[in-house]
């Protein structure tokens, strides 16, 4: 027996010797190996780091107007487990947040410490709710965007997100350089997490870097301006303008309707920067191409003439027709006047090889690399590809999509004397720590010889061919209007009923030499490009020049004022 018991206390003492070797080696490891894991669970526990927000960068027109910029506001949050009266709260939250009741009933109900309840509501929201005393309730304050000049350059500028994150537009392809880099400092806290000493530790947040843009307020204003009044006389669905500096590439104006008011989005806001990011047949508008590749290989002398069937031309698979029935005209006359038939029996001289290159020449099928997320290519077939009416109706702008910044973009090498320029709207990028300036971006692709014949013969469609509501007193004003009925896929042929009506347009004799281009969808009283979208350019091509003599004058007289 007593054997027996002996053996049961060496047991014992085996087992509880077994068991200090055990802790001791747990101890040695937790010590030796998990120390740092263990320390920073400790600290975790006592201490918490808060989030410092930056100043998120402000956007400026190209004189130093502000355009975007940021302000303070307030966000409210709930502890649901210091709520005391729950009914409380959802009342008073829901009567001064305008938020239903069962929706904050369902954010308190949470298991959690921290619930939002609303972001970025106002100091008079704040103050209200503040004086209600709400054990539970507390705020935060955050950074809001905030475009002063409203819906002006909306699509341009584009919107954040709640977090201050670009969603569109400038916003969106600038964010790396507009977001501030976060900060954080700690703050000490006891067991129930009540925050009791700051501190100094602190990591000071960086703002975001400033962008000025190429874009003109002033312009801009008038490219909205009558852009909107265009579009409610002639009762269209949509349209745009952009007002390009011909030699560098930058967006003097790009203008949007519908637009929006970034300031107070709405669920059936509308976004689209249409000017990029919608293709179409561009018809009419795209003789440029035929004209500029008939130039180049020298077939044709001005007054050479070309029978154009007296309007109706049978080609195979279909019949062209002139919106005027024309006998002979001159190679001249042909694009002054905008014969369909003209310009296919030109283009057909030519062959579609050569169509098909100085088609890719001048930039259609690519993008033009403007500086904004979202740009489309167009469609733009090889001549593999190409149907037997092909190539008589791609010349006259079918069968063919393209963008508003890509007709823009071919014109402009016409009246720059024969360079491809990038568009872009960014001019210049900076904070305390660095400067980046945007150079312009261009590649000579046609002789100068060549793009002199071309803009006359343009300057000749103003003067009196179907342009001539575009022209400006006292200015050579070259262009070309479109007239594209619009493809329905519904019915599977072209709308009898929608058209786009388009002009692209410079003024060739004026330093800076810009190019203003324009196109209206679905107008309903009159659907003509020389009716519709020339008087267009004509309004906002007239300000423009006046606006640019006043800058020159007020240069002037303070470079005088200066030199007294």
């Amino acid at each position: 027996m007593k054997s027996i018991r002996n053996l049961r206390i060496n047991y014992i003492y085996y087992f509880f010797t077994f068991l200090f070797f055990l802790l001791a080696a747990r101890i040695i490891f937790l010590q030796f190996f998990r120390k740092e894991l263990l320390k920073n669970l400790a600290q975790s526990q006592y201490w918490s780091l808060i989030p410092l927000e930056g100043r998120r960068g402000k956007i400026f027109d190209r004189d130093g107007r502000l355009l975007a910029s940021s302000m303070y506001s307030y966000s409210v949050f709930v502890d649901p487990a210091l709520i005391e009266n729950p009914s409380q709260v959802i009342s008073c939250l829901s009567s001064k947040l305008n938020i239903l009741p069962s929706e904050i009933a369902s954010k308190i109900s949470a298991k959690k410490r921290f619930v939002w309840i609303k972001r970025k509501i106002s100091l008079k929201e704040k103050e209200e709710i503040k004086a209600l005393k709400l054990k539970g309730v507390g705020f935060i304050r955050e950074q809001k965007r905030y475009y002063p000049q409203e819906n002006l350059a909306s699509t341009v500028l584009g919107i954040v997100d709640i977090d201050n994150k670009g969603l569109d537009g400038i916003e969106l392809s600038y964010d790396n350089y507009l977001r501030s880099k976060q900060g954080w400092f700690k703050v000490l806290q006891d067991s129930r997490q009540k925050k009791v000493f700051l501190s100094s530790q602190i990591i000071t947040p960086k703002d975001g870097a400033d962008i000025v843009l190429t874009i003109d307020a002033q312009i801009q204003y008038f490219a909205e301006k009558y852009l909107f009044e265009t579009i409610k006389k002639f009762s269209a669905k949509e349209g745009s303008i952009i007002v390009m500096d011909a030699n560098s590439g930058e967006i003097l104006a790009l203008a949007n309707y519908p637009s929006f008011n970034p300031n107070k989005r709405t669920l059936n806001a509308n976004y689209r920067n249409y000017a990029i990011v919608d293709m179409f047949e561009p018809g009419s508008i795209f003789k440029i191409v035929t004209l500029i590749a008939a130039i180049e290989k020298n077939i044709f002398k001005d007054d050479d003439k070309i029978f154009c069937e007296n309007g109706e031309f049978k080609i195979p698979g279909s019949t062209l027709h002139d919106w005027k029935p024309y006998g002979f005209l001159t190679f001249r006359e042909v694009f002054k006047k905008s014969s369909n038939i003209g310009v296919a029996k030109i283009a057909n001289k030519l062959g579609a090889k050569i169509l098909y290159e100085n088609i890719k020449r001048l930039g259609f099928g690519h993008k033009t690399g403007i500086d904004l997320k979202g740009e489309v290519l167009g469609k733009v077939k090889p001549p593999a590809n190409w149907s037997k009416t092909s190539s008589y109706i791609i010349p006259i702008g079918q069968e063919i999509s393209v963008t508003l910044i890509q007709l823009v973009r071919a014109f402009a090498v016409v009246a720059n004397g024969g360079y491809l320029v990038k568009p872009h709207l960014v001019k210049k990028i900076y904070s305390p720590f660095f400067t980046k300036e945007i150079q312009p971006e261009r590649e000579k692709i046609l002789p100068t010889r060549l793009t002199e014949r071309a803009k006359d013969i343009l300057i000749s469609v103003v003067e009196d061919g179907t342009g001539v509501l575009a022209k400006i007193d006292g200015f050579k004003v070259g262009g070309k209007t479109g007239t594209a009925q619009q493809f329905d896929p519904k019915i599977g042929q072209y709308s009898p009923t929608e058209y786009r009506a388009s002009f692209i347009g410079f003024v060739s004799d004026y330093e800076p030499t810009f190019v203003i281009g324009v196109s209206i969808y679905a107008p309903k009283t009159s659907h003509f490009g020389g009716v519709v979208a020339a008087p267009l350019f004509k309004k906002v091509a007239e300000k423009t020049l006046m606006y640019f003599e006043s800058k020159n004058l007020f240069r002037k007289n303070n470079k005088q004022n200066e030199d007294n």
